[in-house]
């Protein structure tokens, strides 16, 4: 069965068990003035899971009001007719339908998305925004339309392919790569990487994050950012591993 189906598939057990398997211990203990706190999918608090639509326009502006948020990671995606939306879906929509662009109008209709330049819209210039590209037909013409006239702390952009960030030359300097995590990252030239201005690794699973690998990480200049939370069956885990490895990110709905 191939990752990424294996971590939807995860994702959808955490979504229908979420208190069983993820909220059952409190953070209190661990020291977080070391750690930058992010919104992912734009939630910025475990009860904003329930009561909101995932990168949506509400939970966004409301991230963006919280101090204590310092990235507002967006799923992004392409329209037929070319707009930029975002949305994540669950694992139906992720693997199946929306592997199928419609025109934007009807996304809208069906799955109530915003589109991203709505959503930059309400987020202060001095967060950090994170784009998860989901969809490789997102061009560089795209992102830097919508980031126009728009300025913010950092724009990282992430997607888990080499290949499709070899078309994100020559970015203004807010823009930063992210290598997301894939099972093939712990053996590419990080100082290549580096050069061609990549910022930020991140490593599917713990066990390839080896010391020889973090060392070599760390003098070519990249930053590990750690791990996809979501290949935790646990928030116990998770936050295990974020004191093993000295992580400096966290998701807000673990810590809030």
């Amino acid at each position: 069965m191939p990752l990424t189906t294996v971590l939807a598939l995860q994702e959808y057990y955490l979504k229908i068990f979420p208190r069983k398997l993820v909220y059952n211990k409190s953070v209190t203990e661990m020291d977080l003035s070391d750690k930058i706190i992010y919104a992912h999918k734009g939630y910025f608090d475990r009860e904003s899971t329930s009561r909101y639509k995932e990168n949506s326009l509400e939970v966004c502006r409301i991230a963006s009001g919280r101090d204590y948020i310092k990235v507002i990671e967006l799923d992004v995606r392409k329209s037929k007719d070319g707009i930029l939306y975002c949305y994540h879906g669950n694992i139906f929509e992720y693997f199946f339908l929306l592997k199928f662009r419609r025109q934007f109008s009807a996304l809208q209709k069906k799955y109530h998305v915003s589109t991203l330049k709505d959503i930059l819209e309400v987020i202060s210039p001095d967060k950090v925004i994170c784009l998860d590209v989901k969809d490789s037909a997102v061009s560089r013409e795209d992102i830097l339309g919508v980031f126009a006239g728009k300025k913010f702390r950092e724009v990282i952009i992430g997607n888990k392919s080499v290949s499709y960030h070899r078309q994100l030359k020559d970015m203004p300097k807010e823009f930063v790569k992210m290598l997301n995590g894939n099972i093939f990252s712990i053996f590419y030239d990080f100082k290549k990487l580096r050069n061609n201005n990549f910022k930020y690794l991140e490593i599917v699973f713990p066990f390839l994050a080896t010391q020889r690998t973090l060392q070599k990480i760390k003098e070519s200049g990249l930053e590990f950012v750690g791990f996809p939370a979501i290949i935790f069956w646990s928030k116990n885990q998770y936050l295990k591993c974020v004191e093993k490895y000295n992580l400096p990110y966290l998701p807000a709905y673990f810590v809030r």
